[in-house]
């Protein structure tokens, strides 16, 4: 039998133990638990990326770093916080060429070992005769050469390794780990802020070393991504992981037997088109197309405005008057609080309606809370009117919750979605240089705007959203339903012929030869 692939198709394929829950089906219960070692990666990212914000407000932290009074504070801040990204920047290709050739898991290894080495410097700058802020330099480098391969390789293993039917899922919660890390972090330094010396902010900063030690222990244990093992050539391990992982051990399962002929098929198309070199890929109609969603997806993310809040969160509440260190912790928390309801409800909505639909809905709250909260600032800055500075404050939670309403369940899933498995690395590095390019930009401009012309800065960026929103209608193409080697006809053209007949790819009795060597590798 042939079936088409089409929108869903994988769901009406009989797969083992399918009606069972995903708890009590060993494969996935297993294979779930592993991909907890991803979330743990970007969770750290969320909570790395809070504490600066966060730190602001703490004068033990400016003093240490000798920032306290310092004419060039925001220049030397915007430094800090461009420092992760200049970092990232420089590493991606690299990290690139890692996946590709080593496999998937050596860069959540290197990530790990880099937050470990990184934070115990971070941690002990300032301490005796050493330069506090040369050392968190070296600290904010270093962490944030491991973040790039990190957040680089993550969402191409959440699209490559869960089973069909969680795979939009568990791409969704990807960006709701970062928000998790955020929401810790807030409440952390929250608490924090009452000590008086300066553990209040080296205890925030050694929280990093727990669960960079858990991702070096999960790692060792996660499987390889199959996809990752067919372009090797490791068909047999590739395989393996199917049986063990999506089928609970049916060597004839027929879900297993689509997916792998999907796979080979895709596979096929590629290598004839020869899809997998530079030259190809820019000379590609369909290649560049993918570029452009990648590009576009990662302006909305880096451009939309939101680095300001996470970033200088502190700045803008001192702009309407709120300047108790204890009061802006405080609504910093309440604020990450707030952003983990908006990304769960994201989720949600992403198995419900189309992801194009629910970008819309989000950038329409993006734009008009920017709007609103231009108009807020600036009344508060005119006049001094207590209810124009808490209208700010309430704009700033409707900006950041209306953002994470796509960007958790969709802005880091989605590049690596409508990439094809030949040039996935590559088009993700290109994602990450992107990025870091914007973040960089962020990170050094916001500080020295907002500090010379304040809430005027906002308008770069209510640009910015209204093309990005016009361009998102035009570029995206919807990938609901479908899955990764399915997404590959929109750009393509072409349709996949997937065997779905269980005799054709019988992984027992045809495959005696498959050793148990082989699951154990997977």
């Amino acid at each position: 039998m042939h079936m088409s692939a089409g929108n869903e198709a994988f769901r009406s394929i009989p797969n083992k133990d399918s009606h069972l829950p995903w708890y009590k089906n060993a494969g996935l219960l297993q294979l779930n638990l592993f991909l907890l070692c991803i979330f743990t990666g970007q969770f750290l990212n969320g909570y790395d990326g809070a504490l600066i914000s966060s730190f602001q407000a703490m004068n033990s932290w400016l003093t240490t770093l000798g920032l306290k009074g310092s004419s060039d504070k925001a220049t030397n801040i915007g430094l800090l916080n461009a420092a992760v990204y200049l970092a990232g920047l420089c590493i991606s290709p690299f990290a690139a060429w890692v996946s590709d050739r080593f496999g998937r898991k050596w860069c959540i290894r290197y990530s790990s070992i880099a937050n470990l080495i990184g934070t115990a410097i971070g941690a002990a700058a300032g301490a005796g005769s050493t330069n506090g802020y040369a050392m968190f330099m070296m600290s904010r480098i270093i962490i944030g050469s491991g973040l790039a391969f990190c957040v680089m390789i993550s969402p191409i293993m959440l699209q490559e390794l869960p089973h069909p039917k969680h795979r939009v899922l568990m791409a969704g919660l990807f960006d709701v780990a970062y928000i998790a890390g955020s929401f810790v972090s807030a409440w952390v330094t929250f608490g924090c802020s009452y000590i008086s010396n300066d553990w209040a902010w080296r205890i925030p900063y050694l929280i990093h070393l727990p669960f960079a030690a858990i991702m070096i222990i999960l790692i060792s244990l996660v499987p390889e991504s199959p996809r990752w093992l067919f372009k090797q050539g490791r068909e047999e391990e590739g395989k393996a992981f199917m049986v063990k992982y999506h089928a609970n051990g049916g060597e004839n399962d027929e879900l297993v037997a689509f997916e792998v002929s999907e796979i080979k098929e895709a596979l096929r198309i590629e290598r004839e088109a020869k899809q997998d070199t530079w030259k190809m890929i820019l000379s590609s109609r369909s290649s560049l197309h993918r570029l452009a969603c990648v590009v576009l997806i990662v302006t909305m993310q880096n451009l939309s405005g939101t680095a300001i809040i996470a970033y200088y969160y502190t700045s803008i509440l001192k702009l309407v008057g709120i300047t108790q260190t204890s009061t802006q912790t405080g609504i910093n928390a309440g604020l990450t609080s707030f952003t983990v309801v908006m990304a769960l409800l994201g989720v949600w909505l992403t198995k419900r309606i189309r992801r194009k639909t629910q970008i819309y809905i989000s950038w329409t709250g993006v734009l008009l809370s920017n709007i609103g909260l231009i108009v807020s600032t600036a009344l508060y800055t005119q006049t001094g009117h207590k209810s124009a500075g808490l209208a700010a404050v309430f704009f700033v939670w409707i900006y950041n919750g209306s953002f994470f309403l796509s960007c958790g369940p969709i802005f880091f899933s989605y590049p690596a979605e409508v990439l094809h498995l030949s040039m996935r690395s590559k088009g993700m590095m290109i994602w990450t240089i992107c990025g870091k390019v914007m973040s960089v930009f962020s990170s050094y401009v916001n500080p020295v705007a907002m500090t010379n012309i304040a809430w005027k800065w906002y308008f770069f960026y209510t640009a910015i959203l209204v093309v990005t929103g016009i361009l998102a209608h035009f570029v995206l193409v919807e990938t609901k339903g479908r899955t990764l080697e399915e997404i590959g006809e929109l750009f393509d053209g072409k349709m996949l012929q997937a065997h779905v007949d269980p005799t054709s790819y019988e992984l027992g009795s045809d495959d005696e030869k498959m050793s148990e060597k082989s699951l154990k590798n997977v």
